[in-house]
């Protein structure tokens, strides 16, 4: 191995070793990350809904005779 690249393309070298490693850290968090004892929190929204008068007005057409 070449050291002399290793020292020039210090930066490159460090990218793509975050790379792979985040290849192997992002996916096994996200999986330990799902595993849990309990079953899925699933939130309960409350939907109250009522009549109420419209605030706008619709007009509606005049009879003529």
């Amino acid at each position: 191995m070449n050291w002399a690249v290793l020292r020039r393309e210090w930066g490159a070298v460090t990218f793509v070793l975050t790379v792979i490693v985040g290849m192997v850290i992002v996916p096994l968090a996200l999986y330990l990350a799902n595993q849990g004892p309990g079953p899925i929190a699933v939130p309960s929204i409350a939907t109250v809904s009522s009549a109420r008068a419209s605030a706008a007005q619709t007009a509606s057409p005049a009879r003529t005779p």
